[in-house]
């Protein structure tokens, strides 16, 4: 229980210092009675902590740790858990290779198993990272497609903790890919399965226009087009903006992180040309645009 509290806190980013303390009294516990599954999970979260802290060695050394532990133990979950840890210190300290390999190990183990903890689409999710990194933008699309439709069906929503950073990644990789083959490749993702998603590596597949011909069917409406080259998503924050949303309201109704919000608004200044609050929702004001 001191352990699924401290996990509680930890993905909800709440109360940093009673984390640390409940786990130090849960691996405690677990030692003195030798509970080796326990043991691993308490190294396990530290590792996580240590490396959102950037502590990679420490984050290193533990979770090889419990990874050992629980191959030990033989327990699938728990494999799964360790692989996909020592990969996420592997790729913040830039192994890609590594971490890749680590990535597909931990896929591979979970599909022996039973997932109920959103470990499947996490994997995919720190894959697609990895590749993105290394210029696989169509793929990584692809993965983050097939982990987010994974996490509807089973009901495991992406953890506060992970949201700023996997946004972070997402918002890169559209804008290097841009946003028409982004889109589109992540719908593709989205009809796979898992082992589908791990091999799709070739070309995103455009939509093909139909061949025109006489038809009494009116003509669609055009897709909405905004000035200054403004995108659909920064005209929603802009609107939020001219309403006196202050940018954490702006983060919560649009479900992102106020640094993703910080990053369009830094974008819609530039577009816009203004330096502040008051003069872009003056814009949005007299562009219709609020």
């Amino acid at each position: 229980m001191l352990l699924r509290l401290a996990e509680a806190r930890y993905v909800s980013q709440s109360d940093p210092e009673l984390i640390i303390s409940l786990l130090e009294e849960a691996l405690a516990i677990s030692r003195e009675v030798g509970d080796k599954m326990g043991i691993a999970a308490c190294l396990c979260l530290s590792g996580q902590i240590a490396l959102s802290q950037g502590n990679a060695n420490e984050a290193r050394s533990l979770s090889e740790e419990a990874l050992a532990l629980f191959r030990e133990t033989g327990h699938p979950q728990g494999i799964c858990l360790g692989l996909c840890l020592l990969a996420r210190v592997e790729a913040n300290q830039g192994n890609y290779s590594a971490a890749r390999t680590l990535y597909e190990q931990s896929l591979a183990t979970a599909a022996r198993g039973i997932d109920n903890k959103g470990l499947v689409p996490s994997c995919l999710e720190g894959l697609a990272v990895v590749v993105a990194a290394q210029d696989e933008l169509v793929w990584a699309a692809r993965l983050w497609g097939a982990a987010e439709s994974l996490r509807e069906i089973m009901g495991v929503p992406l953890p506060p903790v992970d949201r700023p950073a996997y946004e972070d990644s997402v918002a890169a990789s559209r804008n290097h890919l841009g946003e028409k083959s982004f889109t589109a490749a992540w719908a593709e993702g989205r009809t796979m399965t898992p082992e589908q998603a791990l091999t799709a590596k070739g070309p995103v597949t455009l939509p093909q226009p139909l061949p025109t011909s006489p038809s009494s069917i009116p003509p669609a409406k055009p897709s909405a087009t905004y000035p200054d080259g403004l995108t659909a998503r920064e005209v929603e924050v802009l609107r939020l903006l001219a309403q006196g949303l202050t940018d954490a309201q702006i983060a919560e109704q649009l479900v992102i992180s106020p640094r993703t919000v910080n990053n369009h608004l830094t974008s819609i200044y530039s577009k816009i040309q203004v330096t502040t609050r008051s003069a872009a929702t003056r814009y949005a004001i007299e562009h219709q645009l609020n």
